[in-house]
């Protein structure tokens, strides 16, 4: 039976990570994340002046088959060193992801500043051991860089984020923060970091998934998000660039409304449930909607931008349809309406043709505190 964990954050109201929520209902909201916090990915442009973002990166990098490490003996302000991670790490091979677990979050929480006074830290001689397996993305369950122990205290100078210099430098990509890494058992998972499409950005909030119980062997990967290209609903912004002569660059975001690939609940309860239904291979597409919830997997796709949605609403009664995808964005009062019907919806996806029969759907949506809308990365794998 396939299973899959979820390793992000809720994104809320922290001391250290900047971040707005207002929710009041989908015709009024307000969601902003101001800089590289939370559970997110960092492209080589975070660190690296003219390095590469997210633009460049192709998702693969970002999923593929994993190994975990465990590093939880170098709690409480110890490094990761070559010798450390040599001894560990026999089974790594090119291009695989790295997961380095140190289980921090659960005796120090990240709402904390406990929590980096006492992580792990790789030292440079552990950053250039991973490098040299040719492995193309680090993932970490506490703040990896030494400089970073500093950063509320004074400006920490480029230079000084060795670990960042080292990876970022080699073109690998860094998942950070995750959560509940405790919970795998396997020596051997696919993992997901799923950042939200914001173009030419130097990292994204992020939902990494591990998924467990699949065939080895390699997937073909398929984006179904829309680019999250500025408009009177969405704004990213730098909120520190090299340019302006700040040590690192981070992009932030600010959304006020309906826009892009999102997911849509009608209340608290089922905004939380759908992130115990991240994965799912039980669906039907369809494009004529007079066949709609034909099956009984309750997720339908509806391949069909041309909707009559007062067919669609007679065509909803007395279905048992959980999420409902669209590759459009229906008005306001269309969507108060199908909120009527169901309680999951996810809008302007795209690439419906290319799911296929054996696809497994993986919905990475951003976990906000007190919202029921959240921006998504969806993709399709088989």
């Amino acid at each position: 039976m396939i299973k899959f964990i979820n390793h992000s954050n809720y994104i809320s109201n922290h001391w250290n990570w900047s971040s707005k929520i207002i929710y009041k209902s989908i015709k009024e909201f307000h969601l902003e994340v101001t800089k590289h916090g939370f559970t997110h990915v960092d492209a080589p442009s975070h660190m690296i002046h003219k390095g590469k973002s997210l633009n460049d990166c192709d998702l693969d990098m970002l999923c593929g088959w994993a190994k975990i490490i465990d590093v939880s003996e170098c709690m409480m302000d110890k490094p990761i060193t070559r010798e450390f991670l040599e001894k560990r790490a026999d089974n790594i091979k090119k291009g695989d992801i790295v997961v380095l677990k140190s289980n921090l979050n659960n005796i120090y929480p990240n709402t904390t500043e406990k929590y980096w006074k006492n992580s792990p830290y790789l030292e440079d001689s552990g950053s250039e051991f991973l490098i040299s397996k040719k492995i193309k993305a680090i993932v970490f369950d506490f703040p990896q860089d030494r400089a970073a122990k500093d950063l509320q205290f004074r400006v920490v100078e480029n230079k000084e984020f060795t670990e960042h210099q080292i990876v970022l430098g080699a073109g690998v990509m860094h998942v950070e923060h995750v959560v509940n890494l405790n919970l795998i058992n396997s020596d051997e998972f696919f993992f997901f970091a799923l950042p939200i499409k914001i173009p030419y950005a130097d990292g994204g909030n992020s939902t990494p998934i591990s998924l467990h119980n699949i065939e080895n062997k390699k997937y073909s990967i398929v984006d179904h998000s829309k680019s999250m290209e500025n408009n009177r609903n969405f704004k990213s912004y730098l909120t520190l660039s090299f340019e302006k002569g700040d040590q690192v660059q981070e992009t932030g975001f600010s959304l006020i409304g309906l826009t892009h690939t999102m997911f849509i609940s009608s209340n608290k309860e089922a905004y939380e449930n759908m992130f115990e239904k991240l994965v799912i291979d039980k669906f039907e597409i369809v494009s004529d909607i007079n066949k709609l919830g034909q099956g009984d997997y309750g997720t339908v796709f509806i391949n069909n931008k041309e909707i009559n949605y007062d067919s669609l609403l007679e065509n909803l009664k007395d279905k048992k349809i959980d999420i409902l995808c669209f590759p459009s964005q229906p008005s306001i009062g269309q969507l108060e309406e199908i909120q009527k019907k169901v309680d999951k919806i996810f809008i302007n996806l795209e690439n419906m043709s290319q799911i296929k029969n054996n696809s497994k759907i993986i919905f990475g949506i951003l976990k906000f505190d007190n919202s029921l809308v959240s921006p998504v990365r969806v993709i399709s794998i088989s």
